[in-house]
């Protein structure tokens, strides 16, 4: 298995058979092991190492287990802390698991797998709290690519909204110019729809209404018919309407349609075209 991964236990006793034992019993597991004979020792090895569980004697030569593993859950809290001994009191094991120094405590002499199933609960109560704090620095960074999505999100909802209320008022502008003409102006698309209609367009034939199919009534009916002579000769047309001569000149625009103009005309107009 990658060291990485590997859970490492730190054994810490001053006597030495008694880390010979412990090791001869945890390297039959699947654990990288670390061992140390007092209290500074291991708290250079606990800063140095990624470690899973700390093992300790309840009496060392420099200070107290209770002291040392204290100490470790400063210096690293998600390190699950067994406490071993003989000899011990109770009042203080009591207060220093109350107070969280001490995870679990095995007396001495211990039973091989009362101790080991011990140690595997300390690395699995480690593993638990990494893939915590893995989970939570993912859900971390997710939010955080979240605020920068909904930013840059509002961002081109903004420019967008910019963009569509300029194109708006284009549209509104071209459309008072457009009504603004003394002629009428008329767009019709290839399938018949009408796309465009000017406010003298809609005065000299009040059937137009834009979006909706050229209409056939008498009306409108000629439109269609003059427009199609004009493209014919290439030449404005000079027509006469319900509401008297009229010029009509038609601008081809390919599979787009096309767009006509017509100019009403008084008779000394007409007479002169």
């Amino acid at each position: 298995m990658n060291d990485s991964l590997t859970p490492r236990i730190l054994v810490v006793d001053d006597e030495l058979p008694i880390l010979r034992s412990l090791r001869r019993l945890l390297t039959m597991e699947d654990f990288l092991l670390s061992e140390a004979s007092d209290a500074e020792s291991a708290l250079r090895l606990l800063n140095e190492q990624d470690t899973a569980v700390i093992l300790t004697d309840y009496n060392l030569g420099d200070i107290g287990g209770v002291d040392l593993l204290r100490k470790a859950r400063e210096l690293s809290p998600d390190t699950s802390r067994i406490l071993f001994s003989g000899h011990i009191d109770v009042e203080l094991l009591r207060t220093a698991v109350n107070g969280g120094e001490v995870y679990r405590f095995i007396t001495k002499p211990w039973n091989d797998d009362e101790l080991v199933h011990a140690v595997r609960q300390g690395v699995e109560r480690w593993q638990l709290l990494n893939r915590n704090r893995q989970l939570n620095r993912q859900a971390e960074l997710q939010n955080q690519q979240l605020k920068r999505f909904n930013a840059e999100l509002e961002i081109m909802v903004s420019e967008r909204t910019t963009a569509l209320e300029l194109r708006n008022r284009a549209l509104s502008l071209s459309q008072e110019v457009l009504d603004g003409l003394p002629v009428a102006v008329v767009g019709i698309a290839p399938d018949g729809q009408i796309a465009l209609a000017n406010h003298l367009a809609r005065q000299l034939f009040p059937d137009l209404m834009p979006g909706e199919q050229l209409p056939t009534t008498t009306s409108t009916m000629p439109l269609w018919e003059w427009s199609r002579h004009a493209i014919a000769d290439g030449n404005p047309v000079l027509v006469d309407g319900a509401l008297g001569p009229m010029r009509l000149e038609v601008i081809a625009l390919g599979d787009r349609g096309v767009v006509m103009t017509v100019i009403p005309l008084n008779p000394a107009q007409g007479s002169l075209s």
